[in-house]
């Protein structure tokens, strides 16, 4: 476990019904901070502390909805989640080691074909990853896009940004 003791998000949301609760217990507050939040490093880094707080507690209240969610949306995504809970989203995390094991037997092959790569500058994911490992399974052309300003919700926050970058990205195939 390279986090130790930290908080790691995808590990807390493993043990069946802890996370399920604790983004459960108040979807409006959950989809704001997840959605509207934008965690600095200074966050990302009180995200990772030790401690007894879930999830929820450690995202970032946002001051207010992006340019790009409209309050309309946010309570569509809040009365869904109220409707449904977080259990199907969160068994996605939870079939990692599954689809591991389901596809362990795959032939190892790296993408040939050409790869493009874009995420905003400001998601946490990247503060945690590791791009300088995609060689190990990319053989074809491939690049990265970082966008300055963007999050975690790249298509939403910079759209006509990725349109332009995976226009280029196809004009160059042959």
């Amino acid at each position: 476990n390279i986090f130790g003791d930290r908080f790691f998000y995808i590990l807390y949301f493993q043990e069946l019904g802890v996370a399920d609760a604790d983004l459960g217990r108040d979807p409006a507050t959950t989809m704001r901070r997840a959605l509207a939040g934008q965690p600095t490093r200074e966050d990302a880094a009180a995200m990772q502390r030790s401690g007894p707080q879930g999830y929820v507690d450690r995202l970032p209240e946002p001051d207010g909805l992006p340019a790009w969610l409209s309050q309309d949306e946010l309570d569509y995504y809040i009365a869904e989640f109220s409707r449904t809970g977080f259990t199907g989203a969160l068994n996605w995390y939870r079939c990692f080691d599954r689809n591991w094991e389901l596809t362990a037997n795959t032939p190892a092959t790296t993408i040939t074909v050409p790869s493009l790569f874009i995420a905003g500058a400001n998601d946490p994911v990247l503060w945690f990853t590791n791009s300088d490992r995609y060689a190990e399974v990319i053989s074809g052309p491939y690049r990265e896009l970082i966008i300055d300003g963007a999050g975690h919700w790249i298509l939403q926050e910079r759209p006509d940004a990725v349109n332009q970058a995976l226009l280029g990205l196809l004009s160059e195939l042959p």
